[in-house]
């Protein structure tokens, strides 16, 4: 019996990582589809590459970790490490974001109301 869980911490581990970068993965893409306004193609796109990169993300790390064999604590640490992620991370950027536009937009009305910027762009 102790032979057979000595490595699963590891297991576990791995594939938790494996779950973040999932995650991260899918925070580029919804990234990248907010800021191209994506319309249906190119969503159709973003999915089709999310669901490629997260089955490479996850396969790969599962030969890694353990062999190719898909195992329950396998499968559970991978969506762990993603919820954990996105959990963290995505409204950690969402507030920066958020804080960065509020200062870009107070920058851009203290500029528009120079003079100056008046007449260049009338």
């Amino acid at each position: 019996m102790l032979y057979a869980t000595a490595g699963q911490g590891w297991v576990f581990v791995w594939m938790a990582a494996a779950g973040a970068l999932i995650a991260a993965w899918y925070g580029v893409l919804a990234g990248l589809r907010r800021l191209l306004a994506a319309g249906l193609w190119l969503s159709l796109a973003a999915d089709v590459a999310f669901g490629a990169g997260a089955a490479g993300i996850f396969c790969a790390a599962l030969v890694a970790a353990n062999y190719g064999r898909v195992e329950l604590y396998a499968v559970l640490a991978a969506a762990l490490g993603f919820a954990l992620f996105a959990g963290a991370a995505f409204d950690s950027a969402r507030r920066a974001a958020a804080a960065i536009v509020r200062r870009l937009r107070r920058i851009f009305v203290k500029i528009r109301g120079f003079r100056w910027i008046k007449v260049i762009f009338r």
